[in-house]
């Protein structure tokens, strides 16, 4: 009997909430082999899966309907403030990043379309004990 190879345990899960399920199935294809990740198409549906799952960063584009990325965000911060919080969208005023940067703190922002190292790169950092927060007073 051939023993099966066991895949190394995934340290760190990702939550990505976006409402356009191909950029779901596009991001979970890009890093499961990295990462445990797990989609929601809102921010309802991201804050049952952080009551049912350990999740250490919350990507979350911002134009959605019902509650934006921010107010999704703002809702993370307020079950776990250690929680990872970012926003990954083509569509954000740099005064909505600030504003929630300085109200709940959103650790990093990334543009559409957005570039498998570069991401990698950031939730690699993000996942530190003390990491490099994006300034968005720059």
């Amino acid at each position: 009997m051939e023993e099966r190879r066991r895949r190394p345990k995934k340290e760190f899960s990702i939550l990505y909430v976006d409402d356009e399920a191909p950029n779901l199935r596009g991001f979970k294809t890009s890093f499961r082999r990295l990462y445990n990740v797990h989609t929601a198409l809102n921010g309802i549906e991201a804050l049952e899966i952080l009551k049912k799952n350990e999740i250490n960063i919350v990507v979350s584009d911002h134009r959605m309907p019902d509650m934006s990325g921010t107010e999704l965000l703002a809702e993370v911060y307020q079950l776990n403030p250690d929680i990872r919080r970012m926003i990954l969208s083509g569509f954000i005023k740099i005064d909505e990043l600030k504003e929630a940067a300085k109200s709940f703190g959103v650790h990093n922002f990334v543009s559409k379309p957005w570039d498998f190292e570069k991401l990698k790169s950031i939730f690699e950092n993000l996942v530190k004990p003390n990491p490099e927060l994006m300034n968005f007073n720059e």
